[in-house]
C-alpha cells in the first residue's frame, strides 16, 4: 500500500482520518489534531511563520508558543473544514489555501475524568496532530483571548527566542524550511 501524503487528509472526515492514521499499535487515535503554519514575507521577501502564546489559565502548556490549530470537531465535514475553522476561530483570519504539509506528530495527555460512581480517575488520551502550510487571504490577525495572550509573525532566528515544545519547534522549523522552497518555486506540496 503506497504511503498517504497529509495532504490526502485534507478531503477525509475525521473518521477516514482515524482509520487510515493508526498508532504503532494499529488502534486508532483518540482525537485527530490540525496545526496551521500561517505563512507571510516581511517587505524584503524573509517568511515569517505566525506563532500564538498559550494563556497563563491554560492547564496545559501555559504561556507557551504554538501555531494555530485544535482538535478536529464531529461537526467539521473534512479536515479542511476543521483547518479553515481553527484558523477563523484563533487569529481572526480567512485560511485562503493550504499550500503543503509538513511533519506530523503524535502525543498523548492525562486527563481527569468523573466515573460511573462520580469518582476522579486519570484516562490517558492519545492524539496525532496534522500540520499544514497555509496563507491567508489577509493578515489582520485578532487574536482569540480565550485561548491566547498573543500572536506574531516570527522569522527563523526570533524563533529561537520563543519557549516552545521540542515537538513544535521542530514543526516550525521544518515549516520555514519548506516556506524557502515554496518562495524559490521549489517545494512540493507533500
Amino acid at each position: 500500500m503506497a504511503a498517504i501524503s497529509p495532504m490526502d487528509a485534507l478531503s477525509m472526515s475525521k473518521a477516514e482520518c482515524r482509520q487510515t492514521y493508526l498508532q504503532a499499535n494499529g488502534k486508532p487515535y483518540d482525537k485527530v489534531v490540525i496545526g496551521a503554519l500561517i505563512i507571510k514575507s516581511d517587505t524584503k521577501g524573509n517568511p515569517g511563520i505566525l506563532m500564538l502564546k498559550r494563556a497563563a489559565h491554560e492547564t496545559i502548556y501555559p504561556n507557551i508558543f504554538e501555531i494555530p490549530g485544535g482538535k478536529v470537531e464531529d461537526s467539521d465535514a473534512t479536515i479542511l473544514d476543521a483547518v479553515k475553522r481553527e484558523v477563523l476561530e484563533e487569529t481572526g483570519m480567512e485560511l485562503a489555501e493550504v499550500v503543503g504539509a509538513v511533519r506530523s506528530f503524535d502525543y498523548a495527555l492525562e486527563k481527569k475524568v468523573l466515573d460511573d460512581t462520580g469518582s476522579e480517575t486519570l484516562v490517558w488520551y492519545t492524539s496525532l496532530q496534522l500540520n499544514f502550510v497555509c496563507q491567508v487571504a489577509k493578515h489582520n490577525l485578532t487574536v482569540n483571548r480565550e485561548e491566547h495572550s498573543e500572536g506574531q509573525f516570527v522569522s527563523r532566528s526570533e524563533l529561537s527566542e520563543l519557549e516552545v515544545t521540542k515537538q513544535m519547534r521542530a514543526v516550525v522549523e521544518e515549516g520555514f524550511a519548506w516556506t524557502n522552497e515554496y518562495l524559490t518555486g521549489s517545494a512540493t506540496r507533500v
